[in-house]
């Protein structure tokens, strides 16, 4: 594809991908399914005359890639006009962070075995579970390749193993669900009695809930949920929803938008992260970026188009699959911990509500800000955990939840993850039963 694109535009990037996944699924000491997937494709962005044109095809023959690029180039006369140039090869740190070598020895006969001594280790966690019906494991490979016009060529390889169990729970007829999922790429850190133990813990914990009184009241995100909450609105912090009116931080670089004790950063080669970031999807080498900090909106996140319209540098943000356009991300999000752990929050407030399970999303809304989403978790006093709490549904909007932060907490609940949020204390929410 570089061969036949040189001479048809000014300027070309391309992105080529390769991913291989297996995986099962146990139900009742039986494999029910197995599936093993594999994708290729190679996309490629052309500028011509300052025009981007987008194209990408998953036929590899020459013929195919021959027309994706006649494609992009016919669709640079639709596109506004941009002023960027890609970037030239730079070093990359040596060494594959992000692969395992050991985990190819890891086959399907093995996830089998573990998923069926899984299947029984839950069972016998609890008398109260009656039935696992999600069960399963998978093992995935990713290959990436950004190329450029000037030469650029980074080659990324990275692979995971998945393993996880919803069991559901029964007591005087009231029937729950709890499911827990552990990701990594060392398989010697996968035990049964991890993985079972915390399915029938979630599966059991919120027996005998109680209702509470709704009002506006102290809330704690714990860290087994905040930063899914996070994840949700995420979007106004990259610079294209800016620069489309769909986020309320435009324009408030600089100025205080959270609480001082909150802080949010991108992290691409953080020490806490597992997975390593070194360059962007256009090539651009990432950076760690405090985009709050102690409170304070910094900086948006930046790719080079969008980087362009604002008259700024790209953060190294640019996010893009070989079938997408360009697009932002960020490259794993971190709120940094405070001093705190969560049982020390519960301490902060006499009364509070510690929220362990969050439902759906379809009452949030990022562009606004907007939150209604229900909720399952703990009433407490005290500090002391008094029941469990069900069936109540937390709202406000995000901008105002994040100036409303009083104490982060100290602990992390998934190392695999690529967002990383410890628990958030925030000093009241409306919270309706």
């Amino acid at each position: 594809m570089c061969d036949l694109a040189k001479g048809e535009a000014e300027q070309f990037d391309i992105i080529a991908s390769n991913s291989h996944s297996e995986g099962l699924s146990v139900f009742q000491g039986q494999v029910q399914n197995t599936e093993i997937s594999d994708s290729v494709g190679l996309g490629i962005r052309v500028i011509k005359d300052g025009r981007p044109g987008y194209a990408h095809t998953e036929r590899l023959t020459k013929e195919a890639i021959a027309q994706t690029i006649k494609d992009a180039v016919c669709h640079t006369q639709w596109t506004e006009k941009i002023d960027i140039e890609l970037p030239e090869p730079a070093e990359k740190p040596a060494g594959t962070p992000n692969y395992n070598p050991e985990l190819e020895k890891l086959d399907l006969g093995q996830l089998k075995d573990f998923c069926i001594e899984l299947e029984k280790a839950t069972f016998a966690k609890s008398k109260e579970i009656e039935n696992i019906p999600y069960l399963g494991a998978d093992r995935e490979n990713d290959r990436t390749i950004i190329a450029n016009h000037k030469g650029l060529f980074y080659e990324g390889k990275s692979n995971s193993v998945s393993v996880g169990a919803g069991a559901v729970a029964s007591r005087d007829g009231i029937k729950k669900l709890g499911n827990f999922v552990k990701s990594g790429r060392n398989w010697s850190e996968f035990t049964v009695e991890e993985i079972a133990g915390r399915t029938a813990q979630y599966a059991t914990e919120l027996f005998g809930a109680k209702k509470i009184e709704g009002g506006k009241i102290p809330v704690i995100l714990s860290e087994r949920i905040a930063a899914r909450f996070l994840a949700l609105y995420d979007s106004p912090f990259e610079a294209e929803s800016m620069q489309k009116g769909m986020s309320r931080l435009a324009g408030k670089e600089g100025e205080m938008v959270a609480s001082s004790a909150f802080s949010l950063w991108n992290d691409p080669a953080g020490e806490l992260f597992q997975h390593k970031h070194f360059f962007d999807s256009e090539g651009v080498p990432t950076q760690r970026l405090k985009v709050i900090e102690n409170g304070v909106f910094n900086s948006a996140l930046y790719n080079l188009e969008t980087a362009a319209k604002a008259g700024r540098k790209s953060t190294g943000n640019g996010a893009r699959g070989f079938g997408t356009k360009m697009s932002t991300s960020f490259y794993n999000l971190l709120v940094p911990a405070g001093d705190k752990s969560t049982a020390e929050l519960l301490k902060l407030f006499p009364k509070c509500l510690l929220v362990a399970r969050l439902e759906g999303n379809s009452g949030c809304n990022a562009v606004s800000g907007e939150l209604s989403i229900g909720a399952h978790g703990f009433w407490c006093e005290n500090g002391v955990v008094q029941h469990p709490v069900d069936g109540v549904t937390l709202s406000g909007n995000f901008f105002d939840i994040i100036k409303n932060v009083v104490a982060v907490g100290n602990e992390y609940y998934n190392p695999f993850a690529s967002y990383k949020v410890p628990a958030l204390a925030i000093s009241e929410l409306a919270v309706s039963c």
